[in-house]
């Protein structure tokens, strides 16, 4: 369970947050497009940069918008070989794909970031993905869309894995464990799903957390997984956030937020974990 709790105050009220590879600042995305970096020793703010304000912040130094990548830690500005509308998106750890969603397409569309040209349109399902992630290897690519199904593709060739569709509501969280063994999904039915990465077959179901769940995180010692809840009827009811002992299931402790957990990421040490409210304000629960 978390051993203290701390808010970092912002200027804004941030949509998107990652830590940097140093562990010790991180990166906060405004609505007006701003980037700006916070040292967790102290709370404040280091620096602030101005991107436009579509542009979805992939990584604490990557941002894309409608074609366009900044890769800050290269200090590189490149445009892809076509210009989109805002979507979804998510990189792969190793930095050499995009992929991308939009509501008004039914499609995945994966990136080589090493050329900028499109590889692979893949047939997602109605309303686009609600979540992509990539696994630790890049080697797989989920969608878990609005349709009420996952489906997992092979990044090089675009094969369809599998398509996991007895599901009882759409799935608005996901990601992969640090080791790629799992995949762990949560949404609407407000139940943690564990799927074997061997097979994508369904190993166990983590439930208690009593809410819809908008977002997850798992540390990178996979021994603790957060969710994130919100309320179905209004954004602006307060939520529970949800720690659970990963290898038991076990909920090991539950806080309250004000309104919905709109995204959840752990440190890459793992000594800390953040989550958004809609507030101007990052708030952090520490681990020892």
């Amino acid at each position: 369970m978390p051993t203290s709790q701390r808010r970092i105050a912002t200027g804004c009220a941030p949509t998107a947050i990652h830590f940097t590879r140093d562990h010790q600042h991180i990166a906060a995305r405004c609505p007006d497009g701003k980037l700006q970096i916070y040292a967790l020793s102290s709370g404040k703010m280091t620096s602030e940069r101005a991107f436009p304000s579509t542009a979805l912040l992939l990584a604490a130094d990557f941002l894309y918008d409608n074609g366009q990548i900044w890769d800050l830690s290269a200090n590189r500005h490149t445009q892809l070989a076509s210009s989109l509308p805002r979507s979804g998106a998510a990189l792969s750890p190793d930095r050499r794909f995009l992929a991308t969603s939009n509501p008004s397409e039914r499609t995945v569309r994966l990136w080589d970031l090493s050329t900028g040209k499109q590889s692979h349109t893949l047939p997602d399902g109605i309303g686009g993905a609600a979540r992509l992630a990539f696994s630790p290897d890049g080697e797989t690519v989920v969608s878990a869309n609005y349709d009420n199904d996952i489906r997992i593709w092979r990044t090089r060739s675009g094969e369809l894995v599998r398509k996991i569709d007895d599901l009882t509501g759409a799935m608005f969280a996901a990601t992969f464990t640090p080791d790629g063994r799992a995949l762990i999904t949560a949404g609407l039915d407000e139940t943690v799903y564990v799927w074997n990465t061997r097979n994508f077959t369904l190993e166990r179901k983590l439930e208690g957390h009593g809410q819809t769940i908008a977002s997850l995180a798992i540390s990178p010692d996979s021994r603790t997984l957060i969710t994130g809840g919100f309320d179905v009827l209004t954004l602006k009811n307060p939520v529970r956030i949800v720690v659970w002992d990963f290898a038991s299931g076990r909920i090991t402790d539950t806080l309250n937020a004000p309104h919905r957990a709109v995204q959840l990421t752990f440190s890459p040490d793992g000594k800390w974990a953040a989550f958004l409210t809609g507030e101007k304000e990052i708030s952090l629960l520490g681990f020892a």
